[in-house]
């Protein structure tokens, strides 16, 4: 009996691991391609307004509430430093917040489009760097899956950040002192 098992326990981590490695590298197989046919370098402003930390996980840029859920302290630092503008990426325009007495007025249609244009309130995960794809030391690219009100799934997100005066023993803290986003593409829906 404890043969079958280990031999059954065997297989299973087996299978698993192969699966992930399988989806790893799709992952970065179709990363890969986002930055090879779509990639065009700028250079973007850091946000310039006051960005207030309501929580561990929740920013204030301005009147967007932007929810960073990530573990990697690291990463949510891109986003408390402004590095990466929402402004740039949701659009200037915020979304005014309506109360339940407002949107109870709307038909349903009307309830589906504001819910599905609302940016006032993001919802940021699974924030991870690409470092198979970080083409040298000053450049560091990412992912990350965007829930937004209304859209049960979630869209996929890449974008890079750039510090020209960064150099190969740089800390990470070194690194994005002096970092801005070059580059941001709204991938696909997340099925």
């Amino acid at each position: 009996m404890k043969i079958k098992l280990a031999i059954g326990l065997f297989l299973f981590f087996s299978i698993s691991c192969i699966y992930g490695q399988e989806r790893g590298d799709e992952k970065y197989r179709f990363s890969k391609e986002v930055f090879k046919t779509e990639y065009k370098k700028d250079f973007y402003k850091r946000y310039n307004g006051n960005i207030e930390a309501i929580n561990e996980n929740t920013l204030k840029f301005g009147k967007k509430i932007l929810i960073v859920s990530t573990d990697n302290k690291q990463n949510r630092q891109i986003f408390e430093k402004g590095i990466f503008n929402p402004d740039i990426v949701f659009g200037k325009t915020t979304t005014i917040p309506l109360n339940k007495e407002q949107i109870d007025t709307f038909s349903t249609s009307e309830k589906i489009f504001y819910n599905l244009a609302r940016n006032d309130s993001l919802n940021i995960c699974c924030v991870e760097e690409l470092t198979k794809l970080n083409p040298n030391y000053q450049t560091k690219r990412y992912i990350f899956w965007l829930f937004q009100m209304g859209k049960a799934n979630p869209t996929e997100y890449y974008f890079e950040i750039y510090n020209k005066k960064a150099k190969k023993i740089s800390s990470f803290e070194e690194f994005i002192e002096n970092a801005v986003m070059t580059f941001y593409y709204k991938g696909t829906l997340i099925l």
